[in-house]
């Protein structure tokens, strides 16, 4: 099956998930209701839906474009700490404005998690300029990520019990966090934006994948683009885990999903397939979270970590080099 038919195979699914997500859930609905966008309950599942799709494309994106610079397999926005930083800016939003006298505003959700997530990817890169071993670099960023994790605990500790309260639904992670359609629209175009602006990157991330001795001999500015592309994942995750919270594992195993499909090393066609199968698994999970037909909703990191955490596993068995 060439690239071409798998991503078209691929849309049909997410159509066919599309058709399911607006059906299912805790209220049943009669089959010639499930497109009756009028009705509320459609519309809340449509916004669900859409929420789902474009922050498991984005954050699945972000995960192949942190494989692709460190050139390591088991690179992802949660393993090197940028989820943690992006949570570190939203857990100081939610615990120290209001007691400081300032009204925390989605707006400073959006900007305190985008600034955690880039200064954590910023610390990576500066350590990377003195540590030659990609796999120690990899280290470095969990002990970032578990130092960023250390504050935001010690914030958690001393808030009072309702910004906790907040901050820990927040952290279980999901799509319906954010309901609105305007908000969501917002948050959905600057995840195309960036999609966008990461397919002009296609020809530098293929250079990256071979080596920067190689990209610089073709006359490639490593530096600037590596930039753009920190720039890229750091807001991409930093608006992914501020609308949805921290996504587990699909940053780090949908890009190999992706890879065993297309077999191809091509970013062109990686891309597409890591976006449709990102947007699909999250979609996915997002249904079977809503325990259709009951009113419990479970955690979404609980039905991501189920389905990612073997992929990690069959990763490191089949790349012993790494560990």
């Amino acid at each position: 099956m060439n690239q071409t038919k798998v991503h078209i195979s691929l849309g049909i699914i997410i159509l066919a998930l599309i058709v399911l997500s607006l059906g299912l859930g805790s209220v049943f609905l009669p089959i010639n209701n499930w497109f009756d966008f009028s009705h509320p309950l459609i519309q809340l599942r449509a916004t669900r839906t859409v929420s789902s799709i474009f922050a498991g494309a984005g954050i699945s994106l972000a995960g192949l474009l942190m494989q692709t610079l460190f050139r390591n397999p088991l690179a992802g926005p949660s393993v090197l700490g940028i989820s943690s930083g992006a949570s570190l800016g939203v857990v100081i939003a939610l615990a120290l404005f209001p007691i400081i006298g300032i009204v925390t505003s989605k707006i400073a959700l959006l900007v305190l998690g985008i600034s955690g997530a880039v200064t954590v990817l910023l610390l990576i890169i500066l350590a990377s300029k003195y540590i030659a071993n990609i796999n120690t670099l990899l280290i470095v960023g969990l002990m970032i990520g578990y130092f960023a994790s250390a504050v935001v605990g010690v914030i958690s500790f001393y808030t009072d019990k309702s910004s906790l309260q907040a901050f820990v639904f927040w952290g279980l992670g999901g799509f319906d966090k954010e309901l609105q359609a305007i908000t969501v629209a917002i948050y959905g175009v600057l995840i195309l934006l960036l999609t966008i602006l990461s397919f002009t990157k296609i020809k530098v991330l293929d250079t990256l994948l071979i080596g920067e001795e190689y990209a610089r001999a073709i006359g490639v500015n490593t530096k600037a683009n590596r930039l753009v592309i920190i720039t890229i994942v750091g807001i991409l995750t930093g608006v992914i885990t501020v609308w949805c919270g921290p996504i587990a594992f699909l940053g780090i195993a949908v890009p190999h999903l992706a890879r065993q499909l297309v077999k191809t090393s091509k970013h062109y066609h990686t891309i597409i397939a890591t976006l449709l199968i990102g947007g699909g698994i999250a979609l996915c999970c997002d249904i079977i979270s809503r325990v259709p037909g009951r009113s419990e909703i479970l955690p979404l990191n609980a039905i991501t970590s189920f389905i990612g955490a073997p992929i990690v596993v069959w990763i490191l068995f089949k790349n012993k080099s790494i560990v």
